[in-house]
């Protein structure tokens, strides 16, 4: 199933996010043609029911499309908007979330006392046309517009910290019922780093086997085949880790295994992105080179909730709250679920 998935979303995907295309949209350019042309394809109601007039999928086989999302450097909320259409659906609302992306994050007061909320680093926020946002056991739907919104630090264009007036303001606004926003977004941002890093992978052993440096391809020098050989480890065990964090018969991750995820494709972003530019030298920090696409990005995941602090914090203290061992906290707690 997912190999079909992939196959057949990743073809039109790649089609439409040429690199000219991502380079607009991350410097201000109206996304909304593109948008457009993906949600035509049909797989943002993915995992809303097959009665309400979806495909009824579960996580664990949307992190295919979730993949190939981020190797194609798509900077909408793709996986997010299928995830809010699937639980508004689910609780009569299928009609409310509007024809834009929308974005998903966990709210928190904004400190000054009116009752504010604020969404911090929400990628792609700032081209989301509404944010789901979990906000005291409730789930909340947001208008964009309405928000007063902070430019984000990796992308300006695309990204932002977003505040509103207040709850009053949410479109839309039924009880969350257990679910949680930031296991959420560490299941969908994982599985979305793991395809940007397979990508910088492609691009940098590409770049080593076509540069040539004394009369051969540097692909042929020791040092940089090891270099390469650490970079394919990592982006290869980051997509083991986000498969691991998708693995969920329904809508909703195992807050553990999301975070165990998220932690590890944090993890190899640090090695993956610099080491891809140490490859590509001078070239892969101008403007011009895709590479910085997808760097950017992945940086700006890692910084979004939660963040590896977060999901550090969350393992360890599940590990000490528990009477067993660490083999048997992995083995019991750490591991996928089967599946019939």
């Amino acid at each position: 199933m997912n190999d079909t998935l992939l196959d057949d979303f990743e073809r039109p995907l790649r089609a439409l996010c040429t690199d000219d295309t991502l380079r607009a949209v991350e410097g201000g350019a109206p996304a909304d043609a593109l948008w457009r042309a993906i949600d035509a394809l049909g797989y943002t109601d993915a995992l809303v029911a097959e009665a309400q007039g979806g495909a009824g999928l579960s996580l664990r086989e949307l992190f295919a499309l979730v993949f190939a999302a981020g190797r194609a450097g798509l900077g909408l909320p793709f996986g997010e908007t299928a995830v809010a259409r699937a639980l508004l659906a689910a609780a009569g609302h299928g009609g409310r979330h509007g024809s834009g992306p929308v974005a998903i994050a966990p709210g928190a007061l904004g400190g000054a006392g009116d009752g504010a909320i604020v969404c911090r680093d929400v990628p792609g926020g700032a081209l989301a046309q509404q944010v789901l946002v979990s906000w005291q056991g409730e789930w909340l739907l947001l208008p964009r517009e309405r928000a007063t919104a902070t430019p984000g630090a990796w992308r300006a264009q695309a990204s932002a910290t977003l505040r509103w007036q207040g709850a009053h303001l949410a479109v839309v606004r039924f009880d969350a019922g257990g679910a949680d926003a930031v296991a959420l977004c560490n299941a969908l941002h994982a599985a979305g780093m793991a395809g940007a890093m397979d990508r910088v992978l492609e691009l940098t052993g590409d770049y080593a086997r076509d540069r040539k440096q004394f009369g051969r391809p540097i692909a042929q020098f020791q040092a940089v085949q090891q270099e390469l050989s650490v970079l394919g480890e990592q982006a290869h065990s980051a997509t083991l880790a986000a498969r691991l964090g998708c693995s969920a018969a329904g809508v909703r991750p195992d807050p553990l295994l999301a975070a165990t995820a998220k932690l590890r494709t944090c993890e190899a972003a640090r090695s993956v992105c610099a080491i891809a530019h140490a490859v590509f030298g001078a070239i892969g920090i101008t403007e011009e080179h895709v590479l910085g696409l997808y760097t950017r990005r992945l940086h700006e995941w890692r910084a979004a909730p939660g963040t590896e602090t977060q999901c550090a914090r969350l393992l360890g203290e599940a590990l000490l709250g528990q009477t067993e061992g660490l083999f048997d906290f992995v083995r019991l707690r750490l591991s996928a679920p089967a599946f019939a």
